[in-house]
């Protein structure tokens, strides 16, 4: 049997501080289109070149992201396997998990062609991703990092409308 994760403190309840794998090949999922955006000669990075004019959202929403990639990487549980879709629920948040990183792709891969529309950069970019933790949360039965992506969501989606709809 392939192990999943290490346990290496007990915080509370079946939750431990430990390692994730799947959580770190989820994150590592989701980095991809940074990893090539090196690669791809943007004529215009409206994604980062950002001016963020309200500073307690951007540190709200760096602190909630920051959080959410640590409970994704570093939460483990007892009896957590590796992957598993057998119950209707995993089946269910897996499935949606999978289909917000595609359309984080699909938007990144606009993105890509200079098709850098407001509307799909705030959806594609900025909602789904927090909808992504949230889901491989749920998923995996991972409620705190439910709980911080959550909050994720709304403050990062904020910060994408405020920049990308309203500043128009």
């Amino acid at each position: 049997m392939v192990k999943c994760m290490v346990k290496l403190f007990h915080l509370f309840k079946n939750y431990y501080l430990g390692v994730s794998f799947i959580g770190i090949i989820a994150f590592a999922i989701q980095e991809i289109p940074y990893m090539i955006m090196p690669l791809i000669k943007l004529k215009s990075n409206p994604i980062m070149n950002m001016q963020n004019e309200i500073p307690w959202i951007e540190k709200t929403q760096n602190i909630f992201g920051v959080l959410s990639m640590i409970l994704l990487m570093l939460i483990v549980k007892d009896n957590d396997k590796f992957f598993s879709i057998d119950t209707y629920k995993e089946k269910v948040f897996f499935a949606i998990t999978v289909l917000m990183i595609l359309i984080n792709f699909i938007g990144w891969f606009f993105y890509y062609l200079v098709f850098q529309y407001n509307w799909l950069i705030v959806i594609s970019q900025f909602a789904v991703v927090p909808l992504y933790y949230l889901f491989f949360g749920l998923w995996k039965s991972n409620y705190l990092l439910v709980g911080t992506a959550s909050v994720f969501f709304i403050i990062h989606t904020i910060n994408g409308y405020l920049n990308f709809i309203i500043k128009r």
